[in-house]
């Protein structure tokens, strides 16, 4: 009676700061022993006080079982608590969870509201693949609980049941379609959020909801459950075209009306990823005009939130309709110096988009203010930003260069203005891009003729910067710009005005201390600049000049040491090579005597200077002519044996070929090498290892391991191909042709650029292919994206995966239920069972001894009575017999008044309408596809004539004599009008969804059935895709087809009209046939009278059986024609001809018209009509 409560507890914890670990440990020991009590209340508190120190990280798995025995209390109280315990500590391999199912179902099958909800709530979070299975029987039923809050409760618990047992999904989604149309919205709301969250990853399985969603999101006023279910219809359309045309008039009407910025959103974002715009076609650029200027109110809001989504949203309508997105370019270049990081980057992105050649250098010179210091004087060059991190000043760098750089500088014209930009982001970027500096400096050099001289004067300038020599030490340093500017200066020397200063800059003391990279591009350089300073030399030799010359040279000779002792190989090898050149000039120019110039000094420029270096074009390598005879697949030398051996030992060979790529070239080589695999054995092998470390025992370059677990089997180390393509391509990528040019004088008009030729190989010439992708380079240029690498999705969920795999498509099979839970009983229940049973046994057993007791009787008697019972059975066979005779001859009385009633039909109309009936309860075969290897043909009919369900059978072909085809299968396509069903009648045809194996020229039969939804109407037809595998090839075939569906099928010919019955429909119910057609055909006649009697039969032979419709009487001239479908609708005609004998040829106009109660009917009836050809 004195035990701590809960807050008792926490008083304690608080209370004992210094010592909290030990007062713990003290209350976990009081609360074992209490758990341990038979009182409920004692043990509920102690769970209680678990629960709260769990939160605070200490474990409670140990009291899992008592946890159980709370849950189970009949106080609210008490099961509340236990519950709470067992959301947060049990796990799934929980061992007490399998004794918690009976309990969850007699707590789900409570009066009290409360119970049930503490138990749903419950089991959201415990839920384990067996309690899913065992309890979602119990929360089906429930869908159809009293209280709404009930139903809505299990909806949404039935999520996480579907997660841990996806089999609960196809049983119970026929209730859960129920549930759509509950009168509680609240209900409603639920099912919608659960199915939204269900096909966020399979939306197929949920097309056939798409009637209800869209008759809920035209009438419900909830806004979250209308956000719910535009997003589940963004998922649908792509799987269903015909929907966009139907969501397109309400999307439209809440965008313009909404106040809800939240639903606005989301009909924005829905018309723009969903294709609504492509769809409307005219009307689509109203629609994206007035999106945009939905958005600019998101951008315009203070909420951050509004002003990230909305800039989401014209990221993703720039790409479709980049000119309306520019005309909000101030308020979206206002959210670039927004304090959101978030925020600013997605302005950017904008950014990048809009850029053209008109706002080009005022975009770039707002993204330079954010990484240029506004006080150069306070700040140093190269410190970072207090403001704006590394990151956000490199992505606004590589941003610029993209803007700049992208078509091939197509959005440039000023390329001077460029130079100046990335000489000034070298200086004040703050982070190191001097990498993505120096190729664009390069790139735009060679590229463009006119713009070498300026860029020539800016490298010097950076070359003779003592300044930023002095940064070459610091991380965020871009000194290998200088690279770039002694490349420059050297390939384009003639640009130079002081080549001795320039010089003297290259060998500079600082250069010493420059990286690697930028040290080998000096050697080059100055060797270079060198070489072409004796051309102007040359010309002015004399004495003097000598003497000077020889000096300079001399002096660059010993300044060239400091290269040599340089750490690395390639630096000191360049080094050697231009000393040993200056040593032979000097060599030569040390005779005094000399009256011209050495010839080594005429020579020396043509080693630089002989062509001239132009840029190649993108397409050149691809352009290169493959000489004539040369086979690429063929051994050029043919290999060693040993070291084929080597290379496809241990299976090595087999294990690298599951790395080759599939093609002809592949095979080829497969071929070539078979010739040279091993079928050495193990002694072999092992010898080979032998001498192989026995050779490495002896090189002094090759480190042993200490045990034998460290040597490596050469033999099974597998062998992986390298795309050499794949990787050219992403370092090419890296290196986008990129030209610009700065202009200080605004005013003035900038200067045409020049280009440089680009170079191609010898005999290559413009493809169509290259003409349609610069068409296309151009087009795409205005909606150019910055783009950066996709991360994985951060909502994957593993246990959504067995969702997916869940087919609702098909009906249920009466075998589809659930599983029914064996009750356990007690030992008096099965006492009990055991007694009712052997009471049943006895009583079977009695009434077996009076069954062979009454047999033995009636066999005695049954020798005594045979005489009589046979002559009584004679008399009343003749008696039988005579009866029969008189019905007969009733029958026939009767037929033969009816028939001297009806108007006399002609024998050869009966017998045509006898071959008409005959040739419609045929199958009609079509042919459906034929492709390569498939051929399949089709047949329909109708399941009965009380129901409209179409049975298609098919009979698929395999056409190759020689391949088969190891897998095909049928899949159709769900709408409006069709659905797919599962017959449940027993046949030895199989199903259509089955996937099938063809051996060659084989043929299999399957069949399908369709139930038509709505009324039939023309162009009614089954749509689907055949898939196929072809034996020896990778590819997956498909080949989509159509089977139209005749109106002619749904008529029931089988019960024909009476003509007085006929009359008294059209008297009393003339006024429901009120839709009206008529159509006409032309039939050819003979030129002998006799036959024109036959012929007219055939025709109405044809029309009949055609348009399925029933003849109720034929008159001189004229027909009447009748037909009702299996849904109801009903259609009379009447059939006319007139006869042109006279003139040549000789025709018969039958003219049919027809009268229906349905309108798509009397279209398809006519539109097979139409199409009869008689012959």
């Amino acid at each position: 009676m004195f035990e701590k409560s809960l807050t008792d507890l926490i008083r304690g914890i608080r209370a004992n700061k210094k010592n909290e670990q030990k007062y713990i440990a003290v209350c976990l020991q009081e609360i074992r022993n209490e758990v341990k009590s038979n009182d409920l209340d004692i043990k509920s508190t102690a769970i209680a006080k678990l629960a709260y120190l769990q939160m605070l990280g200490y474990d409670m798995s140990w009291a899992s079982f008592h946890i159980v025995e709370v849950m189970s209390s009949a106080k609210f109280a008490h099961k509340q608590t236990g519950y709470l315990a067992a959301t947060l500590s049990f796990q799934q391999d929980t061992d007490v969870l399998m004794l918690t199912t009976n309990l969850i179902k007699k707590d789900l099958a409570s009066p009290a509201v409360v119970d049930i909800s503490v138990a749903l709530n419950g089991l959201s979070h415990i839920a384990t693949p067996d309690l899913a299975r065992d309890l979602s029987p119990d929360l089906v039923s429930m869908l159809n609980h009293s209280r709404p809050y009930i139903r809505k409760r299990v909806i949404l618990v039935l999520y996480k049941i579907f997660l841990k047992y996806p089999e609960a999904l196809r049983l119970s989604f026929p209730r859960l379609k129920e549930k759509l149309e509950d009168p509680d919205p609240s209900v409603v709301s639920a099912v919608v959020s659960v199915v939204c969250e269900l096909a966020r990853k399979n939306p197929k399985n949920y097309l056939s909801l798409a009637p209800q969603l869209f008759k809920i999101l035209t009438t419900s006023t909830n806004n979250w459950m209308l956000i719910k279910i535009i997003k589940l219809f963004a998922s649908l359309t792509p799987l269903e075209p015909r929907l966009i045309k139907k969501l397109l008039p309400p999307l439209t009407s809440l965008i313009q009306t909404t106040p809800a910025m939240s639903l606005l959103y989301e009909c924005i974002y829905t018309v723009i990823t969903g294709g609504f715009l492509e769809a409307a076609g005219e009307a689509g650029n109203a629609l994206a005009a007035t999106c945009t200027n939905k958005l600019r109110k998101f951008l315009e809001d203070p909420d951050q939130n509004l002003k990230y989504v909305g800039l989401l949203a014209m990221g993703r309508l720039l790409a479709t309709h980049p000119k309306l997105v520019a005309e909000h370019r101030d308020i979206i270049l206002e959210c670039i110096d927004d304090e959101d990081l978030s925020i600013r980057i997605r302005a950017l992105d904008l950014v990048v988009g809009m850029v053209n050649r008109k706002n080009i250098m005022d975009i770039v010179k707002k993204l330079i203010s954010h990484i240029m210091p506004k006080k150069t004087e306070s700040i140093s060059l190269h410190d970072s930003s207090a403001i704006f991190d590394p990151m956000y000043r490199m992505d606004i760098i590589n941003r610029i260069v993209f803007m700049c750089s992208q078509n091939h500088y197509h959005n440039l014209n000023d390329f001077e203005w460029y130079i100046s930009v990335l000489v000034d982001i070298a200086y004040s970027a703050g982070v190191n891009v001097g990498e993505l500096l120096t190729n664009q400096l390069m790139d735009v050099s060679v590229r463009v003729k006119s713009v070498r001289d300026y860029s020539v004067k800016q490298m010097y300038n950076l070359l003779q910067d003592k300044h930023f020599l002095e940064t070459a030490k610091k991380r965020d340093s871009n000194i290998d710009i200088l690279s770039a500017a002694a490349w420059i200066c050297g390939e384009y020397c003639n640009y130079l005005e002081d080549i001795p200063s320039t010089l003297e800059c290259l060998l500079s003391p600082q250069a010493a201390n420059l990286p690697v990279k930028v040290q080998t591009v000096y050697v080059h350089s100055v060797i270079k600049i060198y070489a072409y300073w004796t051309t102007d030399l040359i010309s002015q030799w004399n004495a003097e000049l000598q003497s000077e010359f020889v000096k300079v040279t001399q002096i660059m000779y010993e300044k060239m040491d400091m290269f040599i002792y340089s750490a690395d190989l390639e630096v000191q090898e360049r080094a050697h090579d231009v000393k040993s050149l200056f040593k032979i000039v000097l060599d030569a120019t040390s005779d005094p005597t000399l009256e011209d110039a050495p010839l080594v000094l005429q020579d020396l420029p043509k080693l630089f200077f002989l062509y001239e270096l132009n840029p190649v074009a993108p397409k050149a390598q691809s352009k290169v002519p493959i000489p004539e005879g040369l086979d690429l697949d063929t051994w050029i030398n043919e290999p060693l044996p040993d070291l084929v051996q080597d290379a496809e030992s241990d299976g090595s060979f087999e294990e690298a070929s599951k790395y080759e790529k599939v093609g002809k070239s592949s095979r080829k080589k497969k071929s070539k090498s078979k010739g040279y695999e091993s079928s050495e054995d193990e002694a072999e092998k092992e010898r080979r290892r032998a001498a192989r470390r026995e050779a490495r025992k002896n090189d002094p370059y090759y480190i042993m391991a200490d045990d034998k677990k460290g040597l490596i089997d050469v033999d099974s180390i597998p062998v992986v191909e390298l795309n050499v393509e794949e990787i050219n391509s992403r370092a090419s990528s890296l290196k986008k042709t990129k030209k610009t040019k700065r202009s200080k004088r605004p005013k003035s008009p900038p200067k045409l650029p020049v280009y440089a030729e680009e170079e191609m190989p010898e005999d290559a010439a413009v493809s169509e292919d290259e003409k349609e992708d610069n068409s296309n380079r151009k087009n795409k240029a205005k909606a150019a994206l910055y783009t950066k690498k996709s991360t994985r999705d951060i909502f994957d969920n593993a246990e959504e995966a067995g969702l997916n795999n869940v087919d609702l498509s098909t009906p249920l099979g009466e075998d589809e239920k659930f599983q029914q839970v064996k009750a356990y009983l007690s030992p008096e229940e099965l006492r009990l069972q055991e007694e009712a049973k052997y009471r049943s046994e006895r009583r079977q057993l009695r009434a077996l001894q009076k069954k062979n007791e009454k047999a033995l009787e009636a066999k005695k008697s049954k020798k005594s009575s045979k005489a009589s019972k046979e002559e009584g059975s004679t008399e009343k066979k003749k008696k039988k017999k005579g009866t029969k005779k008189t019905k007969s001859d009733k029958t026939n009385d009767a037929e033969t008044a009816g028939q001297n009633d009806l108007v006399t039909i002609d024998n050869d109309v009966r017998e045509a309408l006898v071959d008409r009936q005959e040739q419609v309860d045929m199958f009609k075969e079509v042919k459906v596809l034929e492709v390569d290897y498939v051929r399949m043909i089709s047949s329909l009919r109708l399941k009965s004539d009380e129901s409209p369900v179409v049975v298609v059978q098919f009979s698929i072909s395999n056409l190759s004599e020689e391949k088969m085809l190891p897998k095909l299968r049928l899949e159709f396509a769900e709408s409006f009008d069709l659905k797919m069903i599962q017959d449940n009648i027993p046949t030895h045809i199989a199903c259509a969804t089955e996937t099938f194996e063809l051996q060659a020229n084989e043929v299999v039969e399957c069949i399908a059935h369709f139930e038509v939804l709505g009324n039939v109407r023309p162009g009614l037809c089954i749509r689907g895709v055949l898939f196929y595998d072809v034996e020896e090839s990778s590819t997956i075939n498909q080949s989509p087809f159509e089977i139209p569906i005749p109106a002619s099928l749904f008529l029931n010919n089988k019960q024909p009209m009476d003509p007085v019955h006929f009359a008294t429909l059209l008297a009393e119910h003339g006024d429901e046939f009120e839709h009206h057609e008529n159509a006409s055909i032309e039939v050819p006649l003979p030129s002998e009278t006799s036959s024109i009697e036959s012929i007219l039969i055939k025709a109405l032979n044809k029309v009949t059986t055609t348009s399925g419709l029933n003849v109720v009487e034929v008159v001189p001239g004229a027909a009447s024609l009748y037909g009702k479908t299996v849904q109801g609708a009903q259609v009379a005609g009447l059939l006319k001809y007139t006869l042109q004998v006279d003139s040549e040829p000789k025709l018969a106009i039958l003219s049919i018209d027809l009268k229906s109660t349905d309108e798509g009917l009397l279209e398809g009836l006519i539109h097979e009509i139409s199409c009869i050809k008689i012959d």
